[in-house]
């Protein structure tokens, strides 16, 4: 979700100039962070992370007033960034990041580690189904720095202009990204997918969520050892973006009423030829997480039952 104000709030879940390094372990702040924001930072305070030439403050909930001290005075004396204000802001979320219009500072992320999630459910008819989710953790600090990123870029290998949801799958197309980078294979980069795509099933309001249109792009497009090629994030966000479908309001409002008429509580019998016309992308996408949960045949038998475009 974005809120123009004085600062961004982005969502709920790297370096540029080299291969990022933002795990959950505990960093020092490095020489090049001026004086008036920290000289050494422990886990228990906050840590900081690079964002092209500026620095974004990573906090945890808990610690969040000790922390917000590492940020210079000029930020600190802003409401919205106030220990007290964020923390009506973060709310239930597992996580919330705050943008900065600062020439060193390029954001707060907040990480509520008790709002962990383990596992993501979905129903599908009288069957519900669950996803156990691993390293979700470190997943959602990478969404959350993707949206600094993707501001960053923006005006320039992005569009000035970005609606909600583009700003919440490019974020997640960092997170592919990092994971290309950190691991061997991309099976977080497939759990992301079918997180995203169970989630959506759940509650269609998770429409502003749903990445794994432009996840399944990448994922169909380049293997992991190719993916590890984009060495900087600018260089792979450069190649894919242009790879992504783009949807208007209106394309996204057919998307949520095909998902409420097939998957909604009140759905009493299928309507097999309901928005035709949506039907091929959205069976595209949730393919491969159907037949995860159910299997081929089973999926393939549930597919052909609702939409009229199965054959």
């Amino acid at each position: 979700m974005v809120k123009h104000w004085q600062w961004l709030f982005l969502g709920l879940i790297g370096y540029c100039s080299s291969v990022a390094s933002e795990t959950l372990s505990t960093t020092t702040a490095s020489s090049t962070v001026p004086n008036d924001v920290v000289t050494v930072l422990s886990h228990s305070q906050g840590r900081f992370t690079d964002i092209g030439i500026k620095r974004a403050l990573i906090c945890h909930l808990p610690q969040l007033t000790t922390c917000l001290q590492l940020l210079p005075q000029r930020l600190q004396q802003q409401r919205g960034f106030s220990p007290q204000a964020i923390r009506r802001a973060i709310g239930y979320k597992s996580a919330m990041v705050l943008s900065a219009d600062d020439d060193v500072i390029a954001g707060i992320i907040v990480v509520n580690p008790t709002k962990d999630v383990l596992v993501q459910s979905g129903s599908i008819g009288l069957t519900t189904y669950q996803l156990p989710l691993v390293q979700q953790a470190q997943l959602t600090l990478w969404h959350e720095i993707g949206h600094l990123h993707n501001i960053r870029l923006q005006n320039k290998l992005l569009p000035g202009s970005l609606t909600e949801y583009q700003h919440e799958w490019l974020a997640d197309l960092y997170l592919l990204w990092q994971i290309a980078q950190h691991y061997s294979d991309l099976d977080l980069a497939w759990q992301q997918f079918h997180r995203r795509n169970l989630a959506l099933i759940n509650d269609s309001d998770n429409l502003s969520h749903w990445s794994s249109p432009q996840l399944q792009v990448v994922l169909t497009h380049y293997n992991v050892t190719q993916l590890q090629d984009f060495i900087l994030y600018d260089d792979f966000i450069a190649a894919v973006f242009p790879l992504m479908p783009s949807w208007s309001s209106r394309d996204m409002a057919e998307f949520s009423s095909l998902v409420q008429r097939t998957f909604g509580a009140g759905v009493v019998q299928p309507l097999p030829g309901y928005m035709f016309w949506r039907q091929p992308k959205l069976i595209e996408v949730l393919l491969p997480t159907l037949e995860q949960l159910m299997g081929k045949a089973p999926a393939q038998h549930w597919l052909q039952n609702q939409f009229s475009t199965v054959e």
